[in-house]
């Protein structure tokens, strides 16, 4: 079972990424960069203060290894999002500007159904 902390990290971690894609949403003609970069840093921020950190400390054995396995997944798609974000600020064709967007939504997805195994499983 995840401690209050895990459980309200991962449950803010959620929302947040949620709000982000929303930013990203295919419905807009035009992707504004600087507030993308903008919004990005802060969930990096937060990321980085409130996600990052957290250990399997005073886990069951039970869950310490599964737990540990989804928190890499975790740290290292945050990794991959990031670099897609950075190639997608240098994109000058639309193209590759697309192709990013379709990577950096993928990662997204993902990310936030590792947060929903955590909320799930260990809840």
């Amino acid at each position: 079972m995840l401690s209050p902390l895990h459980n309200r990290a991962y449950q803010d971690f959620l929302t947040l990424l949620i709000k982000f894609r929303q930013t990203l949403s295919p419905g807009k003609e035009e992707l504004n960069q600087v507030k993308i970069t903008q919004e990005f840093q802060e969930l990096s921020e937060w990321f980085a203060q409130n996600v990052a950190p957290l250990t399997n400390e005073n886990f069951d054995m039970a869950i310490a290894s599964r737990w540990q396995a989804v928190q890499t997944e975790i740290l290292r798609g945050f990794k991959l999002l990031s670099t897609e974000l950075i190639f997608l600020a240098t994109a000058r064709h639309q193209a590759t500007q697309l192709k990013k967007s379709q990577n950096i939504e993928e990662h997204l997805t993902k990310l936030i159904s590792y947060c929903q195994i955590m909320l799930k499983e260990y809840s």
